[in-house]
C-alpha cells in the first residue's frame, strides 16, 4: 500500500483529459477550424462585392456557336488578308495615333468599307469602347487617335469589313501609367 501512495505523490499534477475543452489538441483543432472558416467567409464576401470579371453579359450564348466561330476563322485564313498595324506604346490618358494598313494575300494594299478598333478592359466593362479609323488618303491605310483612361491590360480587336467579308484580329496589350 505504501507504493501506491508513493506513486500518487510522484505525479501530483496529472491532468484529467476527460473534459474536451481542457484538452490542448481539441482547442488547437477548434482554433484552426475557426481561422479557416473566417478566411473562407472573407474570400466569398470579397468575391460577391468586387467586380465579377465578366464583361460579356451573354457569354454562354456566344460560346454555344463555337462551330460558326471556327468556320469563320478558317474563312479568314482563306482570304489571307493581313494588317500592318502601327500601334505605339500606349500610356493612360494620352492621345496616341494608331495607323493600320490593310494588305491582301499578295501583300498589296486595298481599300475596305470600315476599319474599327474595339478595345475591352477585362476587369471593368465601363472602359470598353471602339475607335472608327478614317482613311488617310493612301490606298488601304486608315488611322485614328486613341486615348485609354486607365493603365493596365486591354484586349484589342481590329475589325475590317469589305462588302460581306469581315476580318478580325485580336491582341492583348498593357497600357502604361502616364509619366
Amino acid at each position: 500500500m505504501t507504493e501506491s501512495t508513493d506513486k500518487s505523490a510522484e505525479h501530483p499534477n496529472k491532468r484529467d483529459w476527460s473534459v474536451a475543452w481542457k484538452n490542448p489538441f481539441v482547442i488547437g483543432w477548434f482554433t484552426i477550424l475557426i481561422i479557416v472558416l473566417t478566411v473562407n467567409f472573407f474570400m466569398v464576401s470579397m468575391a460577391i462585392v468586387t467586380a465579377p470579371g465578366l464583361t460579356v453579359p451573354d457569354f454562354y450564348e456566344k460560346g454555344k456557336n463555337m462551330g460558326a466561330i471556327i468556320a469563320k476563322r478558317n474563312h479568314m485564313e482563306e482570304l489571307g488578308w493581313q494588317f500592318d498595324i502601327d500601334l505605339p506604346i500606349l500610356q493612360a490618358t494620352q492621345d496616341k495615333k494608331v495607323t493600320v494598313k490593310v494588305l491582301d494575300s499578295e501583300d498589296r494594299a486595298f481599300d475596305v468599307d470600315t476599319a474599327i478598333l474595339y478595345y475591352y478592359r477585362p476587369s471593368n466593362k465601363d472602359y470598353d469602347g471602339e475607335l472608327v479609323l478614317q482613311p488617310t488618303g493612301e490606298t488601304g491605310e486608315y488611322s485614328g487617335t486613341i486615348n485609354l483612361p486607365l493603365k493596365g491590360k486591354y484586349d484589342l480587336i481590329m475589325e475590317i469589313t469589305k462588302g460581306e467579308e469581315v476580318f478580325n484580329l485580336g491582341r492583348s496589350i498593357m497600357v502604361q501609367d502616364a509619366p
